[in-house]
């Protein structure tokens, strides 16, 4: 194999890993409520390609990304893994959203790791969720 051919191989192994960036599913619980079973649900759903989710005090929000071909039901999608949390978790106040945004800026907040502000800026997520709807 020539330099050349070396040199298209590297690049389009660049290109591949570069296009892989995967978050997976990412959990955050500081309460004592059981959050394996909100993690089963997310990652038994087909149409989820990726979740965050964090539960501090009585709020959980979820930032979702669903597959290529189910983002035209991104909203619908959003809803029914939020019906589904409200059976599991009754009393709390939870945002479960499929928008890049809320999915980054909660990815954001875990990775942060500073616990005195999450109620500050889950409180400003579920804010910007409801403006949108």
């Amino acid at each position: 194999m020539g330099i050349r051919n070396w040199l298209i191989l590297g690049i389009i192994i660049c290109l591949l890993t570069g296009c892989s960036s995967k978050v997976g599913f990412k959990t955050v619980n500081t309460t004592e409520e059981d959050g394996k079973q909100a993690e089963a649900i997310l990652e038994d759903d087909p149409r989820i390609k990726n979740a965050v989710l964090l539960i501090h005090d009585d709020r959980l929000i979820a930032g979702l990304r669903v597959n290529t071909f189910d983002r035209f039901r991104k909203r619908t999608i959003a809803k029914e893994v939020g019906d589904q949390f409200k059976e599991l978790y009754p009393g709390m106040d939870i945002t479960v959203s499929a928008d890049s945004k809320v999915f980054l800026e909660t990815n954001k907040l875990i990775e942060q790791q500073n616990k005195d502000n999450y109620t500050k800026k889950m409180k400003k997520l579920s804010k910007l969720v409801k403006e949108e709807t």
